[in-house]
């Protein structure tokens, strides 16, 4: 099968394009900096379309030409996840291609509201749009935490605690609401990738549809076992208050409006994850079984 791999150069496309070459699929990739690929990747790709922006219509419809599935593997900004994804969806009709794989590697917005958690409703939007406007019927794959996001692998600072995070990757720190015994969803960006291939060449992808997946769930408190056991030492904990002290910094938080959301988001974001109320449901990792799910033991010795 041939895949374009839009947003190829980021962590989740590379691991996609490096896991389809591996299975004799022919990958194109899309994105505005080939030299940003791994050299075992860019030797292997069919062709790289090279973008000036996410709405160079000409690069989008190059890129599609003749391919029989998208992966879009962009980042998670909304104007990425809604205005990029759409054009390049619409690309897709231009060219006939009816396999589409939407960016997310997210927790599952369909048990939220619009405006609930703003850093999804791009993703929510897309789907809407879609939906009514579209004969694509696109797929969706929930994973839950993205484990390099949350450890803050290779400068990745969004969830640190800085920003309203969780794990201090330079002082080996944890900042947790609630007990710590909560249960969450992680899975890993190699995990990710592979898995995003599976489901888009799968039979009947053209169909559509929603797919649930993680490599491991844990507690914030066996990830810190876990750490001192496989690296050694101690890892700091603070517990910062309980579930209904997060839910009041939520509420407040939302008050100060959409423009400002990267200001008080990460505070429903954590509510909702300390609370359960995201957890994954009805997991289909044996349906791709050929995806072994990296364990948490694994991820922090060789990646952390």
């Amino acid at each position: 099968m041939k895949i374009l791999i839009a947003g190829i150069t980021g962590n989740i496309g590379q691991h996609a394009a490096s896991y389809a070459l591996s299975k004799n699929h022919s990958v194109r990739g899309l994105g505005r900096s080939p030299s940003k690929l791994a050299e075992s990747i860019s030797l292997g790709l069919e062709s790289f379309v090279t973008s000036t922006s996410y709405y160079d219509i000409a690069a989008l419809d190059r890129a599609v030409a003749g391919v029989d599935a998208i992966i879009c593997a962009y980042g998670g900004m909304p104007e990425l996840h809604l205005d990029a994804q759409l054009l390049l969806l619409r690309a897709a009709e231009r060219a006939g291609v009816q396999r589409f794989l939407a960016a997310g590697w997210n927790y599952d917005w369909r048990v939220m509201q619009l405006g609930e958690e703003p850093i999804y409703d791009a993703a929510m939007m897309f789907h809407q749009q879609v939906a009514l406007t579209s004969k694509i019927k696109p797929c969706h794959i929930f994973s839950g935490m993205l484990a390099e996001v949350f450890f803050g692998v290779d400068g990745q600072d969004g969830f640190t605690p800085e920003y309203g995070g969780v794990w201090d990757p330079v002082e080996k720190r944890m900042e947790v609401w609630g007990s710590g015994e909560e249960e969450w969803c992680f899975t890993t960006e190699e995990d990710a990738g592979k898995w995003g291939v599976e489901v888009i060449t799968s039979p009947g992808a053209e169909e559509g549809g929603f797919v649930s997946v993680c490599s491991w769930r844990t507690s914030m408190r066996e990830i810190k076992k876990c750490y001192e056991k496989e690296k050694g030492g101690m890892v700091g904990w603070k517990v910062l208050g309980d579930l209904d002290q997060l839910r009041k910094m939520a509420s407040e938080g939302r008050k100060l409006g959409l423009r400002r959301f990267w200001e008080w988001h990460r505070h429903v974001f954590m509510e909702n994850c300390v609370s359960g109320a995201w957890n994954l449901k009805d997991l289909a990792n044996e349906r791709f079984s050929n995806v072994r799910a990296t364990s948490m033991e694994e991820f922090v010795r060789k990646v952390l």
